[in-house]
């Protein structure tokens, strides 16, 4: 007997799925599957359940016929307890081993033979013959089919990074860092950089001299760094633009979760799973801009709820616009998968703000808390439920750095990798950058028995057809983790002139070339020890790069080093006085308390 789908429309929520009056029955299911699976289409919903070919003329898939009969029969309250005990009943076939859930979030439908294969009904000529509450099954039941994920790519980008025709030197400016990831330049306060430690300091640097001078600590604000490896921290530094007049800069940093206050954002984890810490964006203000004066926290800006430590991101920076932006990461674990990751991951998913680059106003105030501003050109502003107002784009794994194009203000992102492939992206608004549909510009799988997540160049069922691919690209025969840049502005090496100036942890030192997106090593004359972890770009756009001597946050050798074309005299900015003593802030008081246990205040 020939099975065929019958197809009539009505909608289901916001949706409209393919079906007729007698399937009413089914609608419960099939909107339960809709929110469990929201990026099905109608041509998903509307063949979910029950033939392995679209004009329902193969054999019926046991596996969906299994979910919807425990489903429907009220042996389950939720399509994930219908998927759990479907999972021990029905057998999927599947030749590399993956579960019916891996199978689901990446868009294959378990059993399927290929493309969009169920009906939701069927009928035998033009006779219907289900009834209204249930479909029976044709006999013989029969198993599933055996075309699950496609091939694994061993080897997805086989080139090896050429070495390119631009020589580099490095010369060291400052060294005997904690763990530096980071260099930033405060406006208006040319010949000196601000050296960010993951532990906690932040150290002004003289460039004309080498000397290094204590700015501020947030060590005391901080969770514990585990120095035996640890991705949380201080991570990002940003000065306000007018820095030099209103002394305000702000900051990235992890910190314990206070049960006494609610984050602004969160994420639902299980029950007996706990949120590890918080990463907060925190506005400082330092008295005077134009030395090492007093400086105090004025408030919280912007607090995140992590999942798990890693995958943090951690970057600020101000635009051209004047607005901040902030990159997070998809919050941690493989594959964006597991406890605080929602069903599909946090990275595909724009209604959760893990896995974005975001952008504020920190002066304004319309934000939800009353701490910032959301720009109302924002991509999402006044989507309803498209999407977070904050979020500027999304679709990252660890946009673990980011800057701007000092001469286009183009934002680019370094996007750490997971198995295979390190990417550079140039960032737009409103883009997604396909973090966990892909790696790089592969497509990314996950299936969890007896093999690790891998790409392919087989693109997954109704993946979206707007995924941004990064602009260079490199896969882990050449390193292991991205450590994003800048594009060279600076006029003392003039055949780097816009380039984009990045590298890998394992330090590699690469720069890509924007009119061919070639990425290349650079010819160093002088040897670059230890590993790369951040870079920095001071007032006259001059390029630096920091290292730390060990793989940890640990250690005390990191150094600031700055790039250099070898074959000419390198002249370092004009000399600066040493730092000097700021005078006496007359708004700024300690407590201290007396002989006779008052309290005072004392303004310096």
């Amino acid at each position: 007997m020939k099975l065929r789908c019958l197809c009539l429309s009505i909608a289901v929520g916001s949706t409209m799925f393919t079906t007729s009056p007698t399937v009413q029955a089914r609608l419960a299911y099939l909107g339960a599957w809709q929110n469990y699976y929201p990026t099905s289409t109608s041509d998903d919903i509307q063949c979910q359940l029950c033939h392995q070919n679209a004009d329902g003329g193969s054999p019926w898939n046991a596996y969906g016929w299994e979910l919807r009969e425990i489903f429907l029969g009220n042996d389950a309250t939720t399509i994930e307890e219908a998927f759990i005990l479907t999972e021990a009943l029905v057998l999927d076939n599947n030749p590399l081993g993956a579960e019916v859930y891996d199978e689901i979030i990446s868009n294959f439908q378990p059993g399927w033979s290929d493309g969009a294969v169920n009906s939701v009904f069927h009928q035998a000529g033009d006779a219907e013959i289900e009834t209204t509450n249930q479909q029976p099954a044709p006999l013989p039941m029969t198993g599933t089919t055996a075309y699950d994920f496609p091939p694994k790519l061993e080897d997805p980008i086989p080139e090896d990074i050429p070495v390119g025709a631009i020589d580099l030197g490095l010369v060291e400016v400052a060294s005997g860092f904690n763990a530096p990831v980071r260099a930033v330049s405060a406006p208006g306060i040319n010949g000196s950089i601000f050296v960010v430690e993951q532990t906690g300091r932040i150290y002004r640097v003289e460039l004309a001299t080498g000397q290094k001078t204590l700015f501020h600590t947030v060590q005391a604000d901080l969770v514990p760094i585990n120095q035996n490896g640890d991705e949380r921290g201080l991570l990002g530094l940003a000065f306000h633009p007018n820095y030099q007049n209103n002394g305000l800069f702000y900051t990235y940093q992890s910190e314990p979760v206070d049960q006494s206050e609610s984050a602004d954002f969160t994420v639902s984890m299980p029950p007996g799973r706990e949120i590890l810490h918080r990463s907060k964006v925190v506005e400082y203000r330092a008295s005077n801009a134009s030395c090492n004066s007093a400086i105090r926290k004025t408030r919280t800006v912007m607090s995140i709820d992590q999942p798990q430590n890693n995958h943090n991101g951690g970057d600020i920076a101000f635009g051209a616009d004047g607005h901040l932006y902030i990159s997070l990461g998809d919050g941690g674990n493989r594959n964006d998968l597991g406890p605080g990751h929602g069903v599909l991951g946090n990275g595909r998913d724009n209604t959760t703000i893990l896995g974005s680059i975001l952008r504020i106003a920190p002066l304004s105030n319309n934000a939800a808390n009353g701490q910032y501003g959301i720009p109302a050109d924002n991509p999402f502003v006044g989507n309803g439920n498209a999407g977070i107002d904050e979020i500027f784009a999304y679709g990252f794994r660890n946009p673990y750095r980011i800057s701007f194009d000092a001469a286009t203000g183009e934002l680019y992102t370094g996007d750490v990798g997971q198995y295979e492939v390190e990417e550079i992206n140039k960032v737009i608004k409103g883009g997604n950058y396909g973090w966990n549909w892909k790696e790089g510009s592969f497509f990314f799988y996950t299936p969890t028995i007896g093999i690790d997540a891998y790409v392919s160049s087989v693109a997954s069922p109704n993946s979206p057809n707007d995924l941004i691919d990064p602009i260079g690209q490199y896969d882990h025969d050449e390193g292991i983790s991205v450590i994003g840049g800048y594009v060279y502005r600076g006029s003392e090496i003039t055949e780097l002139a816009g380039q984009y100036v990045f590298g890998d942890f394992l330090k590699p030192l690469l720069y890509l070339n924007p009119s061919n997106n070639q990425i290349s090593k650079f010819r160093l004359v002088n040897q670059l020890s230890g590993y790369i972890t951040g870079f920095g770009q001071d007032n006259e756009n001059e390029l630096y790069v920091v290292t730390n001597n060990l793989t940890s946050p640990a250690g005390a050798d990191g150094k600031l080093l700055r790039l250099i074309d070898p074959s000419v005299a390198h002249t370092f900015p004009s000399a600066v006085e040493e730092t000097s003593v700021c005078p006496a802030d007359p708004d700024f008081c300690v407590p201290i308390i007396t002989k006779t246990q008052a309290v005072s205040l004392v303004c310096l």
